[in-house]
C-alpha cells in the first residue's frame, strides 16, 4: 500500500513539473495567442475526453463548463488585459502598471489550485478519517480538504508579501481551493457513474487532461476574476 501510494505520488509530481513547463513559457513570453493556443488545446482534449466517456450532458453541462464558463471567461479576461482597445482601454493601461501581469496571475492561480491538489492528496492520504462524500468520492476527506485550504493560505501569504499585493489575495486563493474541490467532485460524479477510475491516460499518475484541469475548471475564471479586481483596481 505504501509502496503503491509511493510509486503514485512520484508519477503525479513528474508529470506536474511537465506540465508546469507550457505555463512556465508562457509567463515568460507573455503572448496572449500563444496562451490562447494552449488553453484551446486542453479544453478540446478535455471535451473530448468527456463525449468519449459518455458523461452526461455533453453539450449542456460539458461544452458549457469548459467552453463557456472555462476557456471563454479565462479568454476574455485575459485578452482585455493583453490587447490594447478601445472599449477596454482603460483597464488595459491599468493593467500596464500593476505589480503583476495578467499571465502572472494565471500562474498563480493554476499553482494555488496545484497545491490545493497535493496536499490534499498527501493529508488526505495519511490522515484522512472522515469522509465528505462517501458515494461520490472515497478518498475525499476532511482532513484533506483543510489540509489544501492550509496551503492556500499559506501561498496566499507569501503572494502577498513577495509581490506587495492586497492581503485580500488571502480568501480568495482559500476559496479558489473550496472551488477546485467541488470541481474535483463534479468529475468524480461522473466518472463514479460511469465506473471510471480515470477519464483517460494521457498523464501518468493524473489519468485523462479532464483529471486534470476539474479542480481548475470551476476555480479558474472566479478566482482570477477576483484576482483583478484586487490587484488592478
Amino acid at each position: 500500500m505504501v509502496k503503491e501510494y509511493n510509486s503514485n505520488l512520484l508519477k503525479r509530481t513528474i508529470t506536474g513539473l511537465l506540465i508546469a513547463i507550457p505555463l512556465v513559457c508562457i509567463v515568460i513570453l507573455e503572448n496572449f495567442w500563444v496562451f490562447i493556443s494552449l488553453i484551446s488545446f486542453i479544453s478540446i482534449v478535455g471535451f473530448l475526453e468527456w463525449v468519449r466517456n459518455g458523461f452526461r450532458h455533453p453539450i449542456l453541462w460539458g461544452f458549457s463548463l469548459i467552453f463557456i464558463y472555462f476557456w471563454l471567461s479565462i479568454c476574455f479576461m485575459v485578452g482585455v488585459l493583453s490587447i490594447p482597445s478601445t472599449i477596454f482601454n482603460e483597464l488595459y493601461v491599468l493593467h500596464e502598471v500593476s505589480p503583476v501581469s495578467v499571465y502572472f496571475m494565471i500562474l498563480f492561480i493554476v499553482l494555488n489550485t496545484a497545491l490545493f491538489d497535493i496536499f490534499a492528496y498527501i493529508i488526505g492520504s495519511n490522515f484522512g478519517k472522515r469522509n465528505i462524500s462517501p458515494t461520490i468520492s472515497p478518498n475525499k476527506t476532511f482532513e484533506g480538504l483543510i489540509g489544501g485550504l492550509l496551503a492556500n493560505l499559506f501561498f496566499g501569504l507569501v503572494v502577498s508579501s513577495l509581490f506587495k499585493i492586497s492581503y485580500w489575495s488571502i480568501p480568495i486563493f482559500i476559496f479558489g481551493g473550496l472551488l477546485a474541490f467541488y470541481g474535483d467532485l463534479l468529475i468524480s460524479f461522473h466518472k463514479r457513474e460511469k465506473s471510471i477510475k480515470d477519464t483517460g491516460k494521457i498523464l501518468p499518475g493524473h489519468g485523462g487532461v479532464l483529471d486534470r484541469i476539474d479542480s481548475h475548471l470551476l476555480a479558474s475564471p472566479i478566482t482570477l476574476l477576483f484576482f483583478i479586481l484586487i490587484v488592478i483596481l
